[in-house]
């Protein structure tokens, strides 16, 4: 029995990995467009920031090109961090919706605590203490939404 809700358990978190890299991949390719077209990056830089060649860089380009037409330009940076992330969504830098979606589908490192008078100082910039920073100290989530988070990280 503990094999099936482990198992289920992994399947949940594969889906979010997925959706996760998705969002990623979708922030890269509007940050290459705005690079490249927006602010007149060249290849040359663009491959060495992404380990890849220039030729492998026009290929990517032109494709995306023809696949998506013109591409919605951001200058928002991908968050490395769920506090990052916290951080982007008080200062406007991206919507509420998405703030929501990427919260639900984050990677959450566990939260560490140890025995001394610290305890309730400590925050793990990528753990779930960001989600309960924004939906206690900042009030960017509602009730409902931080219920919504919290289920879908457990």
């Amino acid at each position: 029995m503990t094999t099936t809700t482990d198992t289920a358990a992994e399947l949940r978190e594969l889906a979010n990995l997925n959706l996760r890299h998705e969002l990623i991949e979708k922030a890269i390719e509007e940050r290459l467009v705005a690079l490249r077209f927006g602010k007149g990056v060249q290849l040359q830089e663009l491959g060495a920031a992404l380990g890849k060649s220039e030729s492998q860089m026009s290929r990517i380009l032109k494709a995306l090109e023809k696949s998506k037409g013109v591409v919605v330009t951001t200058d928002k940076p991908v968050a490395a961090t769920a506090m990052e992330l916290v951080r982007q969504a008080q200062r406007g830098e991206i919507s509420h919706e998405e703030f929501v979606e990427l919260l639900k589908h984050w990677n959450y490192d566990p939260q560490y605590k140890t025995q001394g008078e610290a305890d309730d100082w400590e925050v793990v910039d990528n753990s779930f203490d960001a989600v309960y920073h924004a939906y206690v100290g900042l009030d960017l989530l509602s009730d409902e939404e931080y219920e919504e988070i919290e289920r879908a990280a457990a």
